[in-house]
């Protein structure tokens, strides 16, 4: 399409006198001097004008819809119970004809609010009317952005020819989203991740790091706290062994085994030999007891 055509177009005039093709024109006033190619001015007005007229006409067609409806239910809605007074006066309870003629308008009046209220629920003209306008508005502004330069495409170095396939990218996820939003929504598939487990394990995992690694990534506080418990631990254990060993050294000499007949080199609490185990009596470690009884 040569730019005089672009030009010589005119906005057409259509139902109650809206011109249905007024982005087309204002974007072709502008759109003959951008320095672009034959091809991609002929996107611009194949896929994007074409797109915003469609937005325009249905957009114009749901106000329509959303105007007219709303305008019966709140009308109709007010004429309803001032009929039904009347209905039951006395003057239509005397003029049965009268009273006729209210009783098939308020049913009609009625029967038109409900009807009109279920087809706007139905069809859910409210949200569509909101979207389709929000829609068509973002695409207005994103053209004129383009034209401008402005927006996501201002830069130093930001021309028309290479933010061409920018604004096409951004008009076409702008469609997407309209279809995704009107009739179905399509998910992408992601690359394949393992599920995270939310359960509670019975046992923990073993670390993946040896423990002299992890022990220096531990934080100050945490090791002092840890030693103190560590210290409290061998207090404690070295108490048990000072009661221990006093309660041995009395079950020993109250055994039945007589002293005359014990060896010498036997006769120290040191170490006793007995079948299967000996029990020592060394200050540093605990005290070891064996399986069977002591026999000499």
């Amino acid at each position: 399409m040569s730019d005089s055509a672009i030009v010589s177009e005119k906005p057409s005039r259509g139902w109650l006198c809206c011109r249905e093709s007024k982005d087309r024109y204002g974007f072709s006033l502008v759109l003959h001097s951008l320095d672009l190619s034959e091809v991609e001015k002929e996107i611009i007005q194949t896929r994007y004008l074409s797109m915003l007229e469609n937005f325009q006409k249905r957009a114009r067609q749901y106000a329509s819809l959303f105007f007219v409806g709303h305008f019966i239910i709140t009308v109709g809605s007010l004429f309803v119970p001032a009929l039904l007074s009347i209905q039951n006066s006395s003057y239509a309870t005397t003029h049965s004809e009268f009273g006729s003629q209210v009783y098939w308008i308020t049913f009609a009046l009625s029967l038109l609010v409900t009807m009109c209220n279920g087809m706007i629920t139905l069809f859910k003209v409210d949200k569509k009317y909101y979207f389709l306008n929000t829609t068509m508005e973002r695409l207005r502004s994103e053209g004129w952005q383009y034209v401008g330069l402005t927006g996501r495409y201002s830069g130093h170095a930001s021309t028309h020819q290479n933010q061409f396939l920018t604004f096409t990218h951004h008009i076409e996820k702008i469609k997407m989203k309209q279809v995704e939003e009107e009739y179905y929504k399509m998910q992408e598939k992601s690359e394949t991740t393992p599920p995270v487990s939310t359960a509670i394990d019975l046992y923990p995992l073993s670390p993946d790091k040896p423990l002299s690694m992890m022990k220096q990534t531990i934080p100050g506080p945490v090791q002092d706290t840890v030693q103190s418990l560590l210290h409290a631990q061998e207090v404690d254990l070295r108490l048990l062994r000072a009661n221990t060993q006093p309660l041995l050294l009395s079950d020993a000499s109250a055994s039945t085994v007589p002293a005359s007949s014990v060896p010498a080199s036997v006769s120290s609490p040191s170490a006793l030999p007995i079948s299967h185990g000996t029990v020592s009596f060394l200050s540093d470690q605990e005290p070891s007891i064996g399986n069977d009884v002591i026999s000499v």
